[in-house]
């Protein structure tokens, strides 16, 4: 759905509006925001540590800082993590931090890695970050502590309950959709999946987890028109990130899957039995890549679990192949494409 520029000005007025009572009033920039330039970069750092997390599931920061350090180092061939933010992000970029708190606090993305994220940010600079996802109530069960107002600090809220979505549904392929506000309001984001099974598309990673900014997630989940074909292979999850992403110019220089705690069956919901610890994150700037590992680390740990694969369960998920494919063109699953680097004291343990 395209608007014309009195119905854009108006929109931009009424979110800044409800959105100035959070301090967050300067649309400007996001709407006016010419895209940078693609990066055609297809590494998948994958960053692994058994420190990271402890016998009691604790994670130590200082290990995941250096681990996420460390990858953005080596995805943006730097010589240092402050060079290697500034490639990333402007100075007055607006950034907000997608995170995934869907499942509670041991299956969501951790608190200590989005604030090692913050502080990347702002070795770059960067002084304007929202961390933010669905809803308070999720975010706070995740361990996150709401802020709306503290200005020495990142804001953290969720578009549930009064951030608010479009007014208008936007229409793309096969999406009508209301947008969360918050995507208006920033310039630039990091994409915080986790690692896990998801019982009807086979795996939630980076793709899926813009779904999480949509009114009506739970509508394209299944094909309406199938009763036999779920969201794993349809066009649903591509529309979405290619709305955001190509329709919409929005940009994602940087995706940092929470691996520390992972699940390979029986999610997206917390199951204590299909929990493991991968103790990493992987790491790119090439969403379809991303996922696309982690879909094959998460079948390697089925397998040696005694498991099928998720082609033998039924849920392929196949809309990574269709989100790389000529209609979309959002990343490559392509094995010869994807360079894998390995940084920590751990073996990636992927094979493509």
């Amino acid at each position: 759905m395209k608007f014309d520029e009195s119905k854009r000005d108006f929109i931009k007025k009424s979110i800044a509006l409800g959105l100035s009572v959070y301090g967050l009033a300067n649309l400007s920039k996001s709407y006016n925001d010419e895209a940078i330039a693609k990066s055609d970069n297809t590494s998948v750092i994958i960053a692994r540590d058994l420190k990271v997390v402890d016998a009691n599931l604790k994670v130590d920061y200082a290990v995941v800082r250096n681990l996420l350090n460390d990858a953005v180092v080596k995805l943006t061939e730097s010589k240092t993590p402050a060079d290697a933010w500034r490639k990333l992000f402007r100075t007055d970029d607006i950034v907000g931090i997608k995170v995934n708190t869907l499942s509670g606090k041991m299956m969501s993305s951790h608190p200590e890695l989005v604030m090692a994220i913050v502080e990347g940010l702002n070795l770059a600079n960067v002084k304007d970050i929202v961390i933010w996802d669905k809803s308070d109530a999720e975010l706070a069960e995740a361990g996150f502590k709401i802020n709306r107002k503290l200005s020495n600090a990142p804001k953290c809220f969720g578009t549930s309950p009064d951030i608010g979505y479009d007014e208008d549904v936007t229409i793309h392929n096969t999406i009508a959709s209301r947008l969360s506000k918050i995507l208006s309001y920033c310039t630039a984001f990091v994409n915080v999946p986790v690692l896990k099974h998801h019982t009807m598309a086979g795996v939630t990673i980076s793709l899926k987890n813009w779904f999480g900014a949509i009114h009506n997630p739970h509508k394209y989940h299944f094909d309406v028109n199938s009763n036999n074909k779920m969201v794993a292979e349809c066009d649903y999850i591509p529309d979405v990130n290619s709305l955001l992403f190509t329709s919409l110019k929005k940009r994602q220089p940087l995706i940092v899957c929470d691996g520390i705690l992972s699940q390979y069956d029986n999610g997206p919901g917390y199951t204590p039995s299909r929990m493991w610890k991968y103790s990493g994150l992987i790491v790119s700037s090439d969403p379809v890549a991303l996922d696309f590992v982690g879909a094959k680390i998460i079948d390697k740990k089925r397998l040696s679990s005694g498991l099928k694969s998720l082609a033998d369960t039924g849920r392929d998920p196949k809309y990574i192949a269709i989100s790389a494919g000529k209609s979309h063109k959002l990343g490559t699953n392509d094995p010869s494409k994807i360079e894998i680097i390995d940084v920590g004291t751990l073996q990636p343990d992927i094979d493509l």
